[in-house]
């Protein structure tokens, strides 16, 4: 059963905050965690309506959302109407338990939404470096990417999915976390989530038993008909023309062989040419100190190389100081094979690189060691940082991780890492690697299945058409006089510039995000997703834009923005993000790494004239 924790916000505070923290590992860099946590929002049986998420957030007293870290996810709301917030947990822990997904919509959610979510980071030089850096490292040490990567998300399966959520999102793997200043509308949540936690176990018995009576059943219909299997199994296998449905796993088999082929073909070409990677790990309880060290340690690697601190965790409880020289091995690139690069790594010979190179990079290594080991850095506990999230969130995260020793971390770590000896032996272990460029987005494979979702996605709305309470928002329509446009979020400040740019004539506004001029990524060949976006041969291409929205438009936004029209983009994975909001005395609505921004300003306009 789920654990239970107050925390007393104080007689001042109005807001009430819960949070749901559940242990979630990285499954390598999959994304998988990633995926569980999108899923989990998109809807339930008790909440069917794909939508719920994004009109409760934008048009009542209440803010939903959810974080993924490298072990643990946390699921939030927060509200000054405890009844509102009452109904947020109900809905928020529905979606945590439901594992019951059509193939649609985990395509629509990890091909679309998540992948330009990922698509989007990756146009960030600073995100693209680290993300190459963690893809190609094979320390003992290397992060688990949680996010994924968007080369990498598309490899989970539903059944992968819900494989995932049967084994961390149980009942037992949450705890629930109560910011408030109120002990009874603590009961009151200990009664709503436990209430659902025995209703999901009755449901799970029940299957269980209906599942063991069919495989009863199917037993011993089996014994009858196992001479016939017998024979039919032997005349298959002296059949030598048999179809090539019985060498699945051949085919699969010859698929890899042809992707490992394409791996391991020679680098050539300037621009992908070979950089080197040292690494140095540290025990957690040095980062707070090490972190206002970071500039010195920057100006010490000196202009020809790039150095950061990567404050992430990883599961030996330990965290990385990345240093990338700038300078390349432009001529041995051309002779060094992808496949080799990770062998080679391991050991760095005078017969890889010249030796004027091999004694600057010695040098370099010995500079910053020294530097690292002349700091007087004293251990400390960290915590999380929580600053982007509201008052009560950010106070129950650090609860939890005071809760947990600071997230997990390794034991012995923690123990180990209060002498001087323990960070010395870190300024002076440097692990090598080598930088390979991260690949541009791929959706060629994705481009059919996920057109597929598409057809099946509007099918499925217009067959529930005939029952209007499936895209009906539960949370909204109960709250319905709740409503305001006063609630509506901030713009993001990622679109602000573009906001800034419009006008009462200019009303729509737009950027490109091309993924394929990121420095630190390689294009793919091959043409991207639906004809209706504007991708380019070269790479992955998508847009954010805003659109102001005209006084005499406003009154009829609340009626648009509850409308599941509106939020089809969205649910249907053209973009990242889709909204409305609030910005210097305007409402916008918004689109965040949209890949149809060809219709986009003609949808604008008619989705606030049509829908209203």
């Amino acid at each position: 059963m789920s654990e239970f924790h107050f925390i007393d916000a104080g007689s001042g505070s109005k807001v009430h905050s819960v949070v749901f923290a559940l242990k979630t590992p990285a499954a390598g860099h999959t994304g998988l965690s990633h995926l569980a946590e999108h899923m989990s929002f998109r809807r339930s049986h008790q909440y069917p309506a794909a939508h719920e998420l994004f009109t409760a957030d934008t048009l009542l007293p209440v803010t939903i959302n959810a974080t993924t870290l490298a072990e643990y996810t946390f699921f939030f709301a927060s509200s000054e109407k405890a009844n509102v917030l009452l109904d947020a947990v109900n809905y928020l822990y529905c979606g945590l338990l439901n594992r019951d997904y059509g193939t649609d919509e985990v395509i629509l959610e990890r091909d679309g939404v998540i992948f330009n979510e990922l698509a989007m980071l990756e146009a960030n030089s600073d995100y693209a470096l680290n993300a190459a850096i963690r893809s190609t490292d094979t320390n003992k040490n290397a992060y688990q990417h949680a996010g994924g990567f968007a080369q990498t998300i598309g490899s989970n399966s539903i059944q992968a999915l819900q494989d995932y959520k049967r084994q961390w999102y149980q009942p037992s793997n949450i705890t629930t976390l109560v910011y408030s200043n109120s002990a009874h509308f603590f009961e009151q949540c200990k009664e709503v989530v436990t209430a659902l936690s025995e209703e999901i176990a009755l449901s799970v018995e029940a299957a269980l038993s209906a599942e063991a009576a069919l495989s009863a059943e199917t037993a011993s219909s089996a014994e009858k008909t196992l001479s016939e299997k017998a024979a039919l199994s032997e005349e298959s296998t002296l059949n030598r023309d048999a179809p090539l449905s019985q060498h699945a796993s051949q085919r699969e088999h010859l698929h890899l062989d042809k992707e490992a082929s394409l791996d391991a073909q020679t680098t050539k070409g300037e621009n992908e040419s070979i950089r080197h990677v040292l690494t140095w790990w540290f025990p957690q309880c040095f980062l707070k100190g090490l972190l206002k060290q970071e500039a010195t340690l920057s100006t010490v690697a000196g202009l020809e190389s790039t150095l950061f601190i990567d404050p992430e965790i990883n599961q030996q409880g330990n965290f990385a100081i990345r240093l990338v020289t700038n300078e390349a091995m432009k001529e041995v690139a051309s002779e060094l094979s992808i496949e080799a690069l990770p062998k080679l790594s391991q050991n760095l010979t005078h017969k890889l690189v010249s030796d004027d190179y091999d004694k600057r990079l010695r040098q370099l290594k010995h500079v910053v060691s020294a530097c690292l080991a002349s700091f007087d850095i004293r251990p400390s506990k960290p915590m999380p940082d929580t600053d982007k999230h509201a008052e009560g969130v950010g106070a129950a995260i650090r609860y939890f991780a005071q809760l947990t020793d600071a997230l997990g971390s390794n034991e012995c770590a923690a123990k180990d890492c209060a002498s001087k000896s323990a960070y010395l032996a870190s300024a002076n272990k440097v692990s090598l690697s080598y930088l390979r460029a991260l690949p541009s987005p791929e959706k060629s494979v994705a481009r059919e299945r996920i057109r597929k979702a598409r057809k099946g996605f509007s099918a499925q709305a217009s067959v529930s058409n005939s029952d209007q309470s499936l895209l009906i928002p539960r949370l909204t329509s109960k709250y319905r006089h709740f409503i305001a446009l006063e609630y509506l979020p901030a713009l993001p400040r990622l679109l602000q510039p573009l906001a800034n740019n419009t006008t009462n004539l200019k009303r729509f506004n737009a950027e490109h995000i091309a993924l394929h001029l990121t420095p630190f990524s390689t294009p793919s060949p091959s043409i991207t997703l639906e004809s209706a976006s504007p991708h380019s041969a070269s790479g992955y291409l998508a847009s954010h834009w805003v659109y102001r929205i005209a006084f005499y438009q406003q009154s009829r936004l609340q009626a648009v923005l509850a409308h599941h029209l509106f939020w089809q983009p969205r649910t249907s994975g053209e973009c990242y993000a889709l909204g409305a909001a609030s910005y210097e005395n305007n409402l916008f609505l918004f689109g965040a790494s949209d890949t149809n921004i060809t219709e986009r300003e003609n949808w604008c306009q008619k989705v606030l004239s049509i829908l209203s």
